[in-house]
């Protein structure tokens, strides 16, 4: 028997990503808003974009999965990718300048004066130019702390830190959480993914599913109950 086809059996990746930039360009100011101002929106939808293409070379047509839907994941994980970027240099940088701070103090205390570059290099085992180099780092605004750039919303720098009882317990709920997801129709289970963990608004979904924003709200309300009850049952 030959294999059943779909509309997006072939799919141009040229033509995915034409018909998807507004989905890039919503996911980057959705994650802009939730990291804050000083990381820079061009950025993010510059590596929104990325992945869009990356997603519209690696996408292979399924029943169940709308490019859309794929092309969110690949999108999402890509901006993730570089705030971790982001941070790890933030870090980087404050490790800079803590090292000028304390390595200037311990020279003033030596030297009974503030030190000139050519010393303070010396100090720090790196050359005249690579001090010069750090500066310009700094005072360009690069050292930003992890509290600046990320709010404690942040799902990705999110404190993780669980007691004993707490992760017992959460064990426990996502195993029945889980059993119940599993149990649900395909839809239902597709819409929670899309908002819960996708992060898509109604709207969002509406456009991936091609119905209205109220059906979707519909869906998911029926989703909720029906693991509602499931655990409840389970309980």
């Amino acid at each position: 028997m030959l294999p059943r086809s779909y509309p997006e059996q072939s799919p141009n990746p040229e033509k995915l990503v034409a018909s998807h930039m507004n989905l890039a360009r919503r996911i980057a100011w959705h994650v802009h808003g939730r990291v804050g101002a000083r990381i820079e929106i061009d950025d993010l939808l510059q590596v929104a974009y990325l992945g869009l293409m990356d997603a519209a070379q690696r996408y292979v047509a399924q029943p169940g999965t709308p490019f859309a839907a794929y092309a969110g994941i690949r999108i999402r994980g890509a901006l993730m990718d570089h705030l971790r970027e982001q941070a790890h240099y933030a870090r980087a940088t404050l490790q800079m300048l803590s090292r000028i701070r304390t390595t200037e103090h311990q020279l003033e205390q030596t030297l009974m004066r503030h030190p000139d570059e050519a010393e303070l290099a010396q100090a720090l085992g790196v050359t005249p130019g690579e001090l010069n180099k750090w500066r310009r780092e700094i005072d360009a605004g690069q050292t930003r702390s992890l509290d600046e750039l990320y709010s404690d919303h942040s799902m990705v720098f999110r404190d993780k830190a669980l007691t004993a009882e707490d992760m017992l317990s959460q064990e426990n709920l996502k195993t029945q959480l889980r059993d119940a997801i599993a149990a649900l129709p395909e839809r239902e289970a597709l819409v929670l993914q899309l908002y819960y963990v996708e992060e898509l608004n109604v709207y969002e979904i509406g456009e991936v599913l091609k119905v209205t924003t109220g059906r979707v709200s519909q869906i998911k309300k029926a989703a909720i109950e029906r693991l509602r009850r499931s655990i409840a049952e389970a309980d």
